[in-house]
């Protein structure tokens, strides 16, 4: 976990420091290709997919009922985004490159939980847009760190998963597709993998009708106009807390891992133990990360500015 603790903002000891900003260059550089996304579910059984460089580059969205006139983001500016009944705010560094001192939460591998804050999830449908067209589908994970001053979604890298694998529009509106969500983790004296269910299974049609209601809605200034975008809708109001992982003696042990799956597949549970292969024929949208405990926030020597009313207050 040499890694989980640089990018989790802390360091194990002060005589890596010479060494943290290579270490990040090289996880960048090193991470293109494991961050690149699948698209499945096309015409013919044809299978696409978009390059980490693409993927790190997509701005973020969340989705809410519309509840009041005020249209600022939670950094005070004025979002030109929301529609009558539907609006939009941005995921503060998803996609900006620079966004005075966020760094990108965005991740397809993991999830990252600093030792001194609460994480909670909930699950929602993930829709993409690329210059101004909704093309894609997949499960989405709401993540926030429930605070005094408000809920953090980006609480430093890896904050915010994705899925791996997409689906096709076409896929997402059938009538048996559902999002299904699993914890996986290891048996404590077997190798044997157990799963149990994060969520409830739960379709989409509300979701996808929020989904028209916004594009219906939308501005034509709109940002969503440009470039890729993703946008996550919410399937339930309600965050609960995710299970806190227990700390090992073995540091690079894996935690547990988180699954959720949109698959018109009447069981989803059946999917997790088969091959990639069968996943991508069945058209089966994939958001698959491990959970990984880092270091304290407040304990990093190289914590952005944005993040210190989190850590420190």
């Amino acid at each position: 976990h040499a890694l989980c603790s640089l990018h989790g903002f802390g360091i194990h000891s002060k005589t890596m420091a010479a060494y943290g900003l290579l270490l990040l260059i090289t996880m960048l550089i090193s991470s293109i290709s494991a961050f690149s996304i699948k698209i499945v579910g096309l015409p013919g059984g044809k299978v696409e997919s978009l390059p980490g460089m693409y993927v790190n580059s997509f701005r973020r969205w969340i989705a809410e009922e519309e509840e009041q006139s005020n249209n600022d983001d939670d950094n005070g500016e004025m979002n030109s985004c929301a529609s009558n009944t539907i609006k939009i705010e941005p995921i503060a560094g998803a996609g900006i490159s620079i966004d005075e001192g966020w760094v990108n939460p965005t991740s397809t591998a993991d999830l990252f939980w600093p030792l001194d804050v609460k994480l909670q999830a909930r699950p929602a449908l993930n829709v993409m847009f690329k210059q101004g067209v909704l093309s894609y589908a997949s499960p989405g994970l709401d993540v926030r760190v429930p605070h005094n001053d408000g809920s953090w979604r980006n609480y430093g890298m890896n904050s915010q998963p994705i899925a791996r694998q997409w689906t096709s529009l076409e896929i997402a509106m059938e009538q048996m597709f559902h999002i299904e969500s699993f914890i996986l983790h290891k048996e404590s004296t077997a190798d044997d993998i157990k799963h149990t269910t994060l969520f409830d299974s739960m379709d989409i049609k509300n979701a996808m009708q929020k989904v028209a209601t916004f594009i219906g809605e939308i501005d034509p200034l709109s940002p969503l106009n440009s470039g890729f975008h993703i946008v996550s809708f919410p399937l339930i109001d309600r965050f609960s807390d995710l299970p806190c992982p227990e700390l090992t003696e073995d540091e690079n042990e894996e935690i547990y891992k988180i699954v959720m799956l949109g698959t018109s597949e009447p069981f989803g549970s059946k999917l997790l133990d088969m091959d990639e292969d069968i996943l991508t024929m069945s058209s089966t949208s994939a958001l698959e990360v491990v959970v990984a405990r880092t270091v304290k926030g407040k304990d990093s020597d190289y914590l952005p500015e944005p993040y210190k009313p989190l850590y420190i207050g």
